[in-house]
């Protein structure tokens, strides 16, 4: 024996105008609102086979990122609200995904950080030997100068660094040039080039290195018993442009790679450096 019945549910009202339709209280001492279950990223995987297509549309709210992602819970790597999307498919054909409901995230405003730089630009020594040369890091401020043109300052940059405000996905776009020609030197190490650097914890190491272009080498070892290569810059140009996972309290410096450049000879340096957080 069974039957069917059709109606709306109304809470805190007796005239529903949808199939659940909640009001709130008029009492001030009760709060509002609709909690969803709260689950941690870990224990959401642990739960990856109950998902199926009877549950898409579902709604959680994650109160720690998930250790290590699964097909589904790949993109829970922050709290927040997600929903579950049933009919996504991954490559191999496998079904379903949790994505994240947009919000705004106060986070993207303060991590934003633009600023372009020209003439006798100063670097300063990062004192640690990275990829086998010494590395010089330009100063980073929030004041516009003769020398910088800070077009978006940020309170994340202070004593010449800029620090990460949340865990996320940034675009970092960071370019420097020299010109007017350097003396030529001796190159030791590792070959010039732009390098970011990110320290976590008090360890410093390269999150990114690129060569400059319009290094011009000159092989001297076959000539009169010398073991040398010279390099003569004329012009002088690297650019890094790409997109890094980071965390809260990631410490980024943006600089030289100075293999046997001696830059305290020129004059002649700009640099532009742009960072944004995605998400």
């Amino acid at each position: 024996m069974g039957c069917g019945i059709s109606a709306q549910v109304g809470i805190n009202t007796s005239n529903p105008k949808a199939t659940l339709d909640v009001h709130k209280r008029t009492e001030l001492t009760f709060a509002d609102g609709i909690i969803p279950p709260r689950i941690s990223g870990d224990s959401l995987q642990l739960k990856d086979a109950a998902y199926g297509l009877p549950q898409n549309g579902a709604i959680v709210f994650v109160t720690s990122p998930v250790t290590t992602g699964s097909i589904k819970t790949q993109g829970v790597s922050t709290t927040g609200f997600f929903v579950y999307d049933a009919s996504y498919t991954h490559p191999g054909n496998q079904l379903g995904i949790w994505n994240k409901i947009a919000t705004t995230d106060t986070s993207l405003a303060s991590s934003t950080y633009a600023v372009k730089a020209a003439g006798n630009l100063s670097l300063l020594s990062l004192s640690l030997n990275l990829l086998g040369s010494n590395v010089n890091y330009i100063p980073l401020t929030n004041t516009t100068t003769t020398i910088y043109n800070v077009e978006i300052p940020s309170a994340q940059v202070n004593n010449n660094i800029y620090t990460v405000p949340t865990d996320g996905l940034y675009q970092i776009n960071y370019s420097f040039r020299t010109g007017q020609g350097v003396s030529a030197e001796l190159l030791s190490g590792a070959r010039p080039g732009l390098i970011i650097t990110k320290t976590t914890g008090g360890t410093t190491t390269a999150l990114d290195y690129r060569y400059f272009g319009g290094v011009n080498l000159l092989d001297l070892s076959g000539l009169l018993g010398l073991s040398l290569v010279v390099a003569n810059v004329t012009l002088t140009q690297g650019q890094i442009s790409h997109i890094y996972n980071l965390k809260a309290g990631d410490i980024l410096r943006f600089g030289i790679v100075q293999g046997g450049l001696n830059l305290g000879l020129i004059t002649d340096k700009s640099a532009e450096l742009s960072i944004y957080k995605i998400r």
